[in-house]
């Protein structure tokens, strides 16, 4: 299970791309389309921003299929096991 301070950073990073978007409190159910400009693009760009902070690569079947919160804290928490 992903600690809650790698969850806060996922908010912080997505208060970053996502500038123009009101970002709940809870993000754990958050997909891609929920928020402002959270569109193919953005969801590129929440990758990128996720890899860097976290020190971690997605896979190329990944990128394709990650698209919410939920599937970034699953790839991020078998990515440290």
């Amino acid at each position: 299970m992903l600690s809650s301070e790698a969850v806060k950073k996922i908010h912080n990073l997505m208060n970053e791309i996502f500038p123009n978007a009101a970002i709940p409190d809870d993000i754990s159910d958050l997909k891609m389309g929920d928020l402002t400009d959270w569109d193919s693009l953005g969801n590129f760009n929440l990758i990128l921003a996720i890899e860097t902070e976290f020190d971690v690569r997605f896979s190329m079947q990944q990128a394709t299929e990650v698209k919410s919160v939920a599937q970034f804290i699953e790839v991020l928490a078998t990515a440290n096991d």
